[in-house]
């Protein structure tokens, strides 16, 4: 039987899965308590978390989950910049407040008549989340291990399928209804 795809490097489930995607559910990249090590957990939820986002249960290919892992490390280069930009203005207005602290007392609080205190830089608050995720302090193999395990456990399915028209087959890693029973048995969710 051949494996339809549902989206570029997404294919659809041939099997009978236990529940539907939206009935379980996984953290942004974590699944506690799941499968006893981080990586497996790690590894299950992001092969989910596309199922959950297309609500249907989909097997996904390695390029789609090595992009996904790249575009959480680009937020978390981008998150820590913008900590650093704030840490360096959070300094600097340490600096305006002890030099304002200072003054005040050489001049027996007249400075802070004329001169208004500095105030403290805000952070800006923007929508971007940071995923919790093992990729940043172990690297990618956090989930490649994680994926390796959960292959030998036969709670995912690694197929070779045909890609796209005039494209080379890709490894696809299916989630199985052992793994999605296991998260339901942990989640205490009825099928």
């Amino acid at each position: 039987m051949e494996t339809k795809e549902v989206g570029k490097g997404l294919f659809s489930v041939e099997e009978t899965m236990p529940c539907m995607p939206k009935d379980i559910g996984i953290g942004y990249y974590f699944l506690p308590n799941t499968f006893g090590r981080a990586e497996r957990e790690e590894a299950a939820a992001r092969i989910i978390s596309f199922s959950h986002q297309l609500d249907q249960w989909v097997g996904v290919s390695w390029t789609n989950i090595v992009k996904q892992m790249e575009e959480d490390y680009k937020k978390d280069l981008a998150a820590k910049e913008k900590l650093d930009l704030h840490n360096e203005r959070t300094d600097e207005w340490f600096r305006q407040l002890y030099r304002h602290f200072w003054l005040c007392v050489f001049t027996f609080g007249i400075y802070a008549l004329f001169v208004q205190k500095p105030e403290r830089p805000r952070a800006t608050q923007e929508d971007q989340d940071t995923p919790f995720s093992g990729i940043y302090l172990f690297g990618p193999c956090h989930v490649a291990v994680g994926i390796q395990e959960l292959v030998e456990q036969r709670m995912l399915m690694l197929k070779k399928v045909a890609g796209s028209v005039g494209e080379d087959t890709v490894d696809v890693f299916f989630p199985t209804p052992a793994l999605v029973s296991r998260i339901m048995e942990v989640q205490g969710v009825t099928g």
